[in-house]
Formats: C-alpha cells, structure tokens, sequence
C-alpha cells in the first residue's frame, strides 16, 4: 500500500494526481498515527494486540503488546492464521497452549478488521465509509426525514425551521467535503457542504459503483427532493474556460424504477450553483423503507442531501417564497419560506407607512434582471405573483420618476411571456397597494423547474412574493 493508492482508492484523487504536490494523504496519515497513539495511550492501554503505523509507512502492522516498558511482537499473516502447526501427523501435545495462541490470534484477525474500519473512519476525518453504518440499524419508521449526506455532526435546524440529521441509512459509497464555493450562494449553505459519492467501480472487488438509502418510513404518501451541488464546476478540467456539463451523468432509481436517466446535474441546475430535483406520491415499498438507489451512466452518482416530507396523494406540497431571510406568517397563518431558488438580482425592504394597512408580505422584494428556478415533480402547476409599488410614490422625496410608467418589466415562465409591460403602479392604481396576478395550467421544463423570469424594460424589475400550487386533476 502506498501513497498513491491511497490517494485514489480513499480520497478519490484522479489517477495522475502528483504525491509531491499534493500533501492530503500525508497529512492524514500523521492524524491517524497521532489518534493511534492517544487512544493506546489513554483509552485502550491495556490491549495486548495493537495497530501500529510506522512513520514513513502507509501499512497497518498488528503487534501483541506484552505489557508496560516490553517490547511489541509483529504478528506475521502466517501466525494470524495458523491453528495446528502443518506437517505433523502426531498429536499435538501443547494444544491447551496453542488453543489460547489461536484464540489471540482469532482476536487479532478481528480486530484488524475493526482497526481498517477505524483507519477510514479517521481517514474521513470522522465520517463512517462503511456500508452499514450503526445509524442504519436504528429502523424507527419517521414521518418526515432530512438528511444531509456525508455529514457526522449533531443534527442542524435551518432557518425554515427543518431538522437536518446527519448521514444514515446509507450502503456504499464514501462522505466527502461539498464544492468549496458556491456562486451563486443559495440561502442554506450547508445543504451543499458535504456529499456522499460511488467508489469507482472496480477499485474494490465489492464495490460496483453504486451507492443507496433504505429510508424506513411510515406508510404513506411523500415527497422527495434531492439536493446535488457538483464539485466537478471546480475541476482541473475546466482550464479551456468551458463550462462543466457534460462531465458527470448518473442514474437514481426510487423503488426500483428509475426517476431520473443520465443526469447531468451541471447542466440541469443551469446558472445555478446548485440543483434540486422534486418528486410526488413516494410511497415506502412493502418492506416499509424508500429504496433509493445511486448508479453511474457512466460516471460516479453523488449526492448532497435528501429530504422525504408528507404529501397529498397526486399532489406537490405549495411552494411560497418572500425575499426575505427568516420564514413569515401572515395574519391568516399562512407559511411563507425563504428567498430561495433565486438567479440574480438584489433583495430591499421597504419602510411601509402605517396609514396603508399594507401587509407585511410586501415589506421585502428581489428586483432587478432575475428569475426564480422553482423545482417541482411533473405535473400541473397555478403560479401566483405579488407585487406592491413601495419606490415609485407620489410621496418619495429620494427617487426622479413618481407615479406610473417609472417600472416597466415583462415575467416569463419557461419562455412563455405571462406579462408584458407590466406596470405594478398602474396595475394597484397607486403606491403601497396589493396586486396580484395568477397563471394556471403551467408544467415544468425539461429539468423539472418553473423557471419564471423577470426583464425589466423601464428601471428593474420587482416581485414580493411567489406561490406555487399544484393543480394536477
């Protein structure tokens, strides 16, 4: 075993990657010599069969520890696996001694197996790469999962309130960082900073580059959402200024039946630096688990996070977005999310005058040139917008144009114009009033979005609020 094996078996690195410029496994290796040497030392001092890694040396030796101040004893493959010494046809006359050399010896070999277990675990600086992680024996069907993949941390709770735990329920694969920039960066960065991605098949006799999640759930109806951001937009490849698609495609099948074919995320996210994928009527399979499974067409599958919440048979849970950072709820208790999925433009709230009763869903806006790549299953979608004119008032003292005709812009969904020329001021007759206007019969793209776009003609822009409901018969 040597540097650059490991470099590519555990850490993934291209094949041509250079050992004397790229120090990863190096540096590893001295973190694992030093976690060796403390937990000998202050957790396991009494164990008599011990792993040792000597320095300059990237292969595990098992030695027997005699006892304080003696001298360890190599324990060759040959001693590991020996019971009766061979040759001899005459009865063994030290077997009392032999049976408790190959009872050490038994116990050697297993915990050389425990100890490589160990070594990737610290290899990973923390997260499990085995295939049966003890997160997955705790099989207590949930109603409602988010998992981020890759992720050994204590469980996270983002700012819409959802409870993020950390990776399980996983077979295969190894827990690797997340890109390391993200531009644009989404609302909830650590979704993306961590992934759980395929060995390349064929570096271990058991490993066929796929990954997969059994998710145990209680019966029902849900929807499921990926969540991918591909480190490859970072790669090395990329020196001719080309954009990454094209570079990774990938299979993932729910249950069995596949619900997405040669993905390439690069190119299904688009301008953005991240890609969600949303899919309805996910119902456990008969052993009461979600089956999701990970496989290259060709290239190694990946993912960020996944996330299985309850749904309406046929139908898509809404989608409700406001610009704004933390989630609201208005006065008829209806809950609005955060400014996500969003490509450009720039977020404001507005100072309201309390004489306009105006509601504090329009205080926040996003203006500009921007759009709003919205995932969700296939179906049919009602997609409502909600503006107030709060810059152009009669009153501002700050602005040059008051009145109508200061903003003028036009809003696509997936190229089809839904308003052309749209005057918010002339559409509410006035400042500070609430307009809305609502499109039905609207079915996502070809990468499962609503990609509604907002062109300004005159000045930017402007949009305080988006719901999105499905209304598939």
């Amino acid at each position: 075993m040597n540097e650059h094996m490991i470099g590519v078996d555990v850490f993934m690195k291209p094949t041509d990657f250079k050992v004397n410029k790229d120090s990863t496994v190096r540096v590893e290796m001295l973190r694992l010599r030093r976690k060796l040497s403390a937990f000998y030392a202050e957790e396991a001092t009494d164990h008599r069969i011990r792993i040792v890694i000597s320095t300059g040396n990237y292969t595990p030796v098992f030695q027997f520890w005699p006892g304080e101040g003696g001298k360890g004893e190599v324990l060759s493959d040959a001693e590991l696996n020996a019971d009766h010494p061979k040759g001899s046809g005459q009865p063994d006359s030290d077997a009392p001694a032999r049976t408790r050399r190959s009872t050490q010896y038994a116990v050697a070999a297993t915990v050389a197996i425990l100890g490589l277990a160990v070594a990737a675990v610290v290899l990973h600086d923390g997260r499990r790469t085995d295939a049966a992680p003890l997160a997955a024996m705790t099989l207590t069907p949930s109603e409602e999962v988010h998992i981020l993949a890759g992720y050994s941390g204590a469980s996270w709770v983002d700012a819409a309130g959802r409870n993020w735990q950390s990776d399980r329920y996983y077979k295969g694969g190894v827990a690797l960082q997340g890109p390391g920039e993200l531009v644009p960066s989404p609302p909830e960065r650590r979704l993306f900073q961590t992934m759980r991605q395929a060995r390349r098949a064929g570096n271990l006799p058991d490993e066929d580059g796929i990954f997969a999640y059994d998710v145990p759930m209680k019966a029902g109806t849900y929807e499921l959402r990926l969540y991918f951001a591909d480190p490859i937009r970072q790669s090395p490849q990329l020196q001719d200024k080309q954009d990454a698609q094209n570079l990774r495609h990938f299979d993932v099948a729910v249950n069995g039946e596949h619900i997405l074919k040669r993905i390439d995320v690069v190119a299904d996210s688009g301008p953005s630096a991240v890609d969600v994928r949303a899919f309805k009527d996910i119902q456990p399979a008969p052993d009461g688990r979600v089956h999701l499974e990970f496989t290259p067409n060709p290239n190694q599958p990946f993912l960020n996070a996944l996330e299985l919440v309850p749904s309406r048979p046929g139908h898509a849970n809404p989608i409700r977005i406001t610009p704004r950072q933390s989630v609201l709820t208005d006065s008829e208790g209806t809950k609005w999310g955060l400014d996500d999925y969003f490509l450009g433009g720039r977020l404001i709230v507005h100072r309201i005058p309390e004489e306009t009763h105006l509601p504090e869903l329009y205080r926040a806006e996003r203006y500009g040139n921007f759009a709003y790549s919205i995932p969700v299953p296939p179906g049919v979608y009602s997609l409502t917008l909600y503006f107030t004119e709060a810059m152009f008032a009669p009153s501002a003292a700050s602005v040059i144009c008051r009145g109508p005709g200061c903003r003028v812009f036009d809003v696509a969904c997936n190229g089809a114009v839904l308003l052309h020329d749209f005057d918010v001021f002339e559409a509410a007759s006035g400042a500070f009033r609430p307009v809305t206007r609502t499109f039905h019969g609207l079915r996502p793209n070809g990468q499962g979005k609503l990609l509604v776009s907002f062109s300004p003609s005159l000045d930017y822009a402007e949009v305080n609020a988006i719901e999105v409901l499905d209304e598939t018969p």
